[in-house]
């Protein structure tokens, strides 16, 4: 608005030496219009009455020139006038909206805004200072500022600070407030933007609490893990003695039982007869399971403890895989069930755990024979992968027995898992042949699979890093 004034009252007075040039001029042409014009007369007319109407003639052709300057003049000036009243009236709207929109803006801010002028005295305060103080603008405007600031508002004042403010009612309140200086002409005002930090601040220092509260906890939390763990150590290495006592303790009773019970069956300590032979056979048949399920239990403690070491060493898988279906066999013609063998003449030498293979192999085809009361099990061994690439030899088992359903595949290979068919009370295990399985699996870097259909039989895919060795290492093993 100052530098608006500025310019106005400089263009005024460029216009004012116009004004003055133009009249002078005007002056000095008219008097030598008159003067010139009556010389001229006089020498060319000697007759006074001819002086006389060339005068009048002379005369009113000054003034027709002059009212038509003077209308050009006054033309142009009321044109000039005219626009700059319609600039005026545009220019007055601009600012009246501006102080709308402004007015708009500050009414509807959520931080109070409040003007203070130079004494401190309140210009304008807005709804949102009426509320966060809780008195309405008509009791402050032209008082104080420290009534509600008692820091107060003036040069000093930073630009941004957190003090204390007071309500109408007395209480006192922390707010964020932040102050900006405008000078002008008429002399310094501030415009204050404050809010209310009450609740933040609260809220801040609940946070505080709660995570200080947390940290603690989580200390508590740590210290008792750590007790667990070392609890839990300390159980570790009981159960792991007490396997090595269990193992000592249970395996030499039950082999010595089963070889005595062995050799009474081959009557090399005199003749038994039928009764005693079959209930013999019993004796040796339920030593033999006990000792399989005690064998299941400490191999599966073994692979959870980490104890359990594979080997990786060169060894024909067909003839690990010839000799597995060779003791197996025995089973499946004691139940009548065809035993099928199919093994890709690529099938030789890899690199792996032989002992664990067979292993996996020999649960497998246990179940598959276990589970199926008539019709055939297969064994599918074949060598997967590129000529020159990573290879994966691949053993399938598959039997035409019971099926699983859908619905308990997914918890198949889960230890102590047995589907409750009522099978468990006909079928002898214990449910960690499978889990011993993948366990193994996973140790030699494979993966097991399973697919059934119910009643029609079940298909269990074995896949293992073949790392076949190098000609080098052929020769050597052979």
């Amino acid at each position: 608005m100052a530098v608006t004034s500025s310019k106005s009252l400089q263009q005024t007075w460029r216009l004012r030496p116009r004004a003055i040039t133009l009249a002078f001029g005007y002056a000095v042409v008219a008097g030598l219009w008159i003067f010139t014009s009556d010389w001229v007369l006089f020498a060319i007319l000697q007759d006074s009455a001819a002086v006389e109407r060339w005068s009048v003639a002379k005369g009113i052709a000054f003034v027709t020139i002059t009212a038509l300057f003077l209308l050009v003049l006054m033309w142009r000036t009321l044109g000039v006038l005219e626009n700059a009243f319609n600039a005026l009236k545009a220019s007055e709207r601009r600012l009246s909206s501006s102080r709308s929109q402004l007015s708009a803006v500050i009414n509807s801010a959520r931080d109070a805004i409040i003007t203070v002028d130079g004494n401190s005295s309140v210009l304008s305060f807005n709804p949102a200072a009426e509320r966060v103080f809780g008195c309405s603008a008509r009791q402050v405007l032209g008082k104080s500022v420290n009534q509600l600031i008692p820091t107060g508002v003036d040069d000093n004042t930073h630009e941004f600070l957190i003090t204390q403010a007071l309500r109408a009612s007395g209480e006192d309140f922390p707010v964020e407030m932040s102050v900006s200086r405008v000078r002008g002409r008429y002399g310094v005002m501030y415009t204050v933007i404050l809010r209310d930090i009450g609740r933040r601040l609260q809220q801040e220092k609940a946070l505080r609490d709660l995570n200080e509260n947390l940290e603690r906890k989580v200390a508590e939390r740590t210290r008792e893990l750590r007790d667990a763990v070392v609890r839990a150590q300390a159980a570790d290495r009981l159960k792991s003695a007490f396997l090595a006592t269990m193992s000592h303790e249970l395996r030499t009773p039950l082999n010595s039982i089963i070889g005595f019970t062995g050799i009474v069956l081959q009557e090399l300590a005199g003749p038994l007869n039928e009764e005693q032979s079959r209930q013999l056979g019993m004796v040796r048949g339920s030593a033999r399971h006990l000792l399989d399920l005690i064998n299941d239990v400490l191999d599966l403690s073994k692979i959870e403890a980490g104890e359990l070491q594979v080997r990786s060493e060169p060894f024909d898988a067909r003839e690990s895989l010839e000799r597995v279906v060779a003791s197996i066999k025995p089973l499946a013609d004691k139940k009548n069930l065809q035993l099928h063998v199919s093994i890709d003449p690529a099938v030789g030498l890899m690199i792996s755990d032989r002992r664990r293979l067979e292993q996996i192999v020999i649960n497998l085809l246990n179940n598959a024979i276990k589970f199926t009361e008539r019709g055939s099990v297969t064994l599918e061994c074949q060598l997967l992968g590129q000529e020159h690439g990573e290879k994966e030899l691949r053993v399938d088992v598959s039997d035409t027995g019971i099926g699983i359903e859908p619905v308990h595949l997914s918890g198949l290979f889960q230890p102590f898992n047995q589907i409750d068919t009522g099978l468990t009370r006909e079928h002898e295990g214990t449910g960690l042949g499978l889990a011993i399985c993948r366990r193994l699996c996973e140790l030699l870097g494979g993966r097991i699979s399973v697919s059934s259909e119910q009643d029609k039989g079940s298909r269990f895919t074995v896949e293992l890093p073949a790392n076949q060795p190098q000609e080098t290492e052929i020769k050597e093993l052979q």
